[in-house]
């Protein structure tokens, strides 16, 4: 996917800010390989293509190190720093490692805190709920000291400075708890834990049977959809999707309502026959209703088939 060129801004003043160096190099990256690469255009006509560069990795790595789990948009900021958008793997699902992140240029040695965060409990159906947070794992690189800063509720306020505190929570809802992290140098980051008081998440279990087995695209599959919550589950809220898996990205090719059913997988067509780690991938879903003003809840499983190997 084509990505954005830098515009370096001499007005900017942001100890974060890129380089002069990226000036006009326009960046792409890849979905499936989670790489990000630099078009190095000569200068200063900026015309002609000169390199190709690995943007983190080094412009000789086979493997770049990867900063990336499966980019789909990036642009920088007013504060000339990359933010990206990463989708995380799995297919159409809430994934844990989907994230907006930002991506700073180091200088002087001075590095970003590393911020990571915890939570027990991280839900209850009813209040109130008293949650132990951990802060374990932050860290600044530099080994510089750290202030925190914890928001509870969401609220833009700061409700504690300590580095593992408490919080009891006495009303229904859905919180981010926020941890920032500022080092001496002003450097900050931030990272968040959500907490649920009140309609939780439904669990979701799928079951897809081949008719007959071993499985082989052009055949029907069987599927059944347990939901567990503590609404009462309707099944016309339960959508099944199949989506033909090609490494880590997809195609949607069908979808149907419903916690029992049936659904024809179609033969491959010419352009993925003979392609590599082709697989059938069924995603169910199923979104609650909640009523009172509270939140709907999603919840998802996902199972992949694979002919056999010949």
């Amino acid at each position: 996917m084509g990505g954005p060129a830098y515009d370096f801004d001499t007005e900017n003043r942001s100890p974060l800010r890129w380089p002069r160096a990226f000036d006009g190099h326009p960046l792409f990256y890849e979905w499936t390989r989670d790489y990000v690469k630099l078009f190095e255009l000569n200068r200063p006509n900026g015309g002609r293509l000169a390199a190709i560069h690995h943007l983190f990795g080094g412009p000789t790595s086979a493997e770049p190190n990867v900063v990336q789990d499966n980019p789909m948009d990036m642009e920088f900021g007013p504060d000339g720093t990359l933010y990206t958008l990463e989708y995380g793997d799995g297919f159409f699902s809430e994934n844990p490692e989907a994230q907006l992140a930002r991506i700073d240029f180091v200088r002087g040695g001075e590095y970003t805190p590393v911020v990571q965060v915890s939570a027990t409990p991280t839900s209850a159906t009813t209040p109130p709920l008293t949650v132990q947070f951990s802060s374990a794992g932050t860290e600044d690189p530099d080994g510089d000291t750290i202030a925190y800063a914890w928001d509870f509720d969401a609220n833009g306020t700061v409700d504690s400075r300590a580095a593992n505190p408490t919080f009891t929570y006495t009303a229904r809802g859905i919180f981010e708890a926020t941890l920032r992290v500022t080092d001496r140098s002003g450097r900050s980051a931030s990272s968040s834990v959500r907490i649920v008081i009140g309609n939780q998440a439904p669990v979701v279990n799928l079951t897809v049977t081949p008719t007959p087995p071993p499985f082989r695209f052009g055949q029907t599959v069987h599927f059944v959809v347990e939901v567990t919550d503590d609404q009462p589950v309707d099944c016309a809220r339960v959508n099944v999707a199949y989506i033909l898996g090609h490494d880590q990205h997809g195609h949607p090719q069908a979808e149907t309502a419903g916690c029992e059913g049936d659904i024809m997988v179609p033969p491959l067509d010419e352009a993925h026959r003979e392609a590599g780690n082709i697989a059938a991938v069924f995603v169910a879903s199923y979104t609650d209703n909640p009523g009172g003003g509270e939140t709907p809840q999603q919840g998802s499983d996902e199972v992949i088939l694979r002919e056999p190997t010949p």
